[in-house]
């Protein structure tokens, strides 16, 4: 009789055991369909990523990130890294974000697409003491020497279009430095980040030329997935996107930024 009665309890302690161990392990499946912890790799880009003194990052992408990842209930482990090692592993790590990517006819098939940030144009620049007539023929740019970001979407347009004088630098604001300073004649961005950058760097933006706009290099500066990365999570960072977009959310960080 005592040894019956041991024998059911035994049974009801090992039932109720199995109940909590299955109970967690739907828990668990539950939380991982709407709740991701999702490694972000992006680059310093004025305004867009800005390094505050303190070590922090801001900059409108990366607010723009920070509200995305709270609507989709999920975790951001952000790495800001050259643009080529960033780039490198996005192409190369499956569940991997990175921004602020343009969004090009090449890049297209190598990314999942979460959503536009902003519209850009591209221009050519230079000094107005190098350029001071106007210049209207690409053709005549190609003998200049040039500097681009390694892997970034100039660098692949210059290469693509037979500039033969590229200097391929590892921070992106290497190329206005060199500039300045002489030892290149032309760089492509676009205006708002060559007023950011001049800014941070000291230096007088007065001084530079918009020489042509660079059309094919117009693009949407967006956020994106590598090509591995899971359906599931794909879907559910775009949905959050499109909500942010649709509630006002990324509007009112464009005008805090002055963005347009």
């Amino acid at each position: 009789m005592l040894k019956n009665f041991y024998l059911h309890c035994l049974m009801l302690v090992t039932g109720l055991c199995s109940f909590h161990s299955l109970a967690s392990h739907k828990f668990e499946n539950i939380s991982n369909v709407s709740h991701f912890q999702i490694e972000v790799v992006t680059e310093l880009l004025e305004p867009y990523q800005i390094e505050n003194p303190d070590g922090t990052l801001s900059g409108f992408s990366t607010e723009v990130v920070h509200a995305l990842f709270k609507k989709a209930q999920s975790r951001a482990n952000i790495r800001v890294l050259p643009w080529a090692r960033a780039y490198e592993i996005a192409r190369s790590t499956p569940n991997i974000m990175i921004y602020s990517i343009a969004h090009t006819e090449v890049r297209d098939p190598l990314f999942h697409w979460v959503g536009s940030l902003k519209k850009e144009k591209l221009y050519f620049w230079g000094l107005k003491s190098k350029f001071p007539d106007n210049i209207d023929d690409i053709e005549k740019l190609k003998a200049e020497k040039i500097a681009a970001s390694r892997f970034s979407n100039v660098a692949q347009y210059l290469q693509a279009n037979n500039f033969k004088n590229i200097y391929e630098l590892i921070k992106e604001d290497q190329n206005m430095l060199m500039l300045y300073r002489g030892r290149v004649d032309l760089i492509v961005a676009t205006e708002l980040t060559l007023k950011t950058r001049a800014q941070k760097l000291g230096l007088d933006f007065n001084k530079m030329k918009k020489i042509k706009e660079v059309t094919e290099l117009n693009n949407d500066l967006s956020i994106a997935f590598s090509k591995e990365t899971k359906p599931n999570v794909v879907s559910h960072f775009r949905q959050a996107f499109d909500a942010i977009k649709r509630d006002g959310v990324i509007e009112q960080i464009k005008n805090k930024w002055n963005i347009q």
